[in-house]
């Protein structure tokens, strides 16, 4: 005998039907969706290709910094000789004698030297420094070659700072920086969708937190492990881990300010800006003008300069982009702070779990 399913008390309201899953978006809400990661990829490409390729097609020298020391008569000649051959290419700077400008190229004051003898016949020295960068170098030999090849003397050539087997080609500091910028956008980003119940001394404790750990994973990875930035292990840690804290408050305080449209803004100025005027692909004596004045005032570049001249220079002028780069951090993370007050943070988008979103279905009346 089977027993009926119990019904309502008399006079009493029907118990509502289980509430199924809410019926599909049309095809306008799908469209909707896919507009957002539309609209960032298109900014990536245009970022990416239209500050690049411009700054990167054409690469030639313009008031690149070059030293001439020697005797007064013959160092006119050659400096008129530079302006006749190479109109603008080169910005001349004087010194008394081979040490001096030996000690400018060390300083990152000029990009190479020129040192003429007394005697007129007497073969002229070529001063470089192949740390400093390819294109430099290559300028500055070329128009040495032509100097000898029109005296008619032999070349005689000194590397004051050169690189080292494993990295010979220079690269590797401008990829670290890379490769830290790039993972402290991907941190900032995360942050900004996942955390909306997080409180503010929390988030900047992760902020914090992460910036030291990619500090030292960098670091680390660079410097011992594959021995490619070797030798300055603690200046490296510094360098790495104040990056990483700077690129993180920048794009936090380009987001407190502009809200979701910083993140984009953020991005653009420490990478495709950044890496395109860094100097670590072609020095910006070699780009159009534009990409020459930001240079050392973005993080990248100054990141770049600060490796290179911590680990191939003996640590010389490092003041000026050392500065800049605690500029940059102190600044940006004063402004996040100050608009946590202003404006609290909210996130682009809360993420939730699915079951949260769709509901389960009811499960069905059982028979007994």
């Amino acid at each position: 005998m089977t027993t009926p399913p119990a019904g309502p008390a008399d006079g009493a309201a029907p118990s509502p039907a289980p509430t199924g899953p809410p019926p599909p978006a049309g095809r306008s809400g799908n469209y909707g969706v896919l507009i957002g990661p539309l609209a960032i990829g298109l900014f990536l490409v245009l970022a990416f290709a239209g500050l690049m390729i411009p700054g990167l097609r054409d690469p030639a020298p313009s008031d690149m910094p070059l030293g001439l020391a020697g005797p007064g008569p013959a160092v006119e000649q050659v400096e008129a000789q530079l302006a006749t051959a190479a109109p603008g290419a080169f910005e001349v700077t004087r010194y008394a004698d081979e040490a001096e400008a030996r000690t400018a190229l060390r300083e990152q004051d000029v990009l190479g030297a020129i040192v003429l003898g007394p005697a007129p016949k007497q073969p002229p020295a070529l001063l470089v420094a192949s740390a400093a960068g390819d294109a430099p170098t290559t300028a500055a030999t070329t128009a040495y070659e032509e100097l000898t090849e029109q005296l008619g003397t032999p070349q005689r050539v000194d590397d004051v700072a050169p690189l080292p087997g494993k990295d010979s080609r220079g690269v590797s500091a401008v990829l670290l920086c890379v490769a830290l910028t790039i993972g402290a956008l991907i941190f900032q980003l995360g942050l900004s969708l996942a955390a909306a119940h997080v409180g503010a001394s929390r988030r900047w404790l992760s902020c914090l937190s992460y910036a030291v750990v990619a500090g030292v994973a960098g670091a680390v990875f660079a410097g011992p492990v594959t021995g490619t930035l070797d030798g300055h292990f603690l200046e490296l840690l510094g360098i790495t881990t104040l990056l990483s804290l700077t690129v993180v408050g920048v794009v936090a305080a380009c987001q407190a300010l502009l809200g979701a449209l910083g993140i984009a803004v953020g991005a653009l100025l420490v990478l495709p800006l950044g890496l395109a005027s860094s100097g670590g692909v072609v020095d910006p004596h070699f780009q159009p003008a534009f990409y020459g004045a930001v240079s050392e005032y973005l993080p990248m570049g100054s990141a770049v300069s600060l490796l290179r001249r911590v680990l191939y220079f003996d640590g010389n002028a490092v003041s000026g982009p050392l500065l800049t780069l605690v500029l940059w951090a102190v600044g940006a993370w004063l402004v996040t702070l100050a608009m946590e007050r202003i404006r609290p943070f909210r996130p682009l988008m809360v993420i939730v779990p699915a079951s949260a979103v769709v509901p389960a279905r009811s499960p069905e009346a059982r028979t007994v």
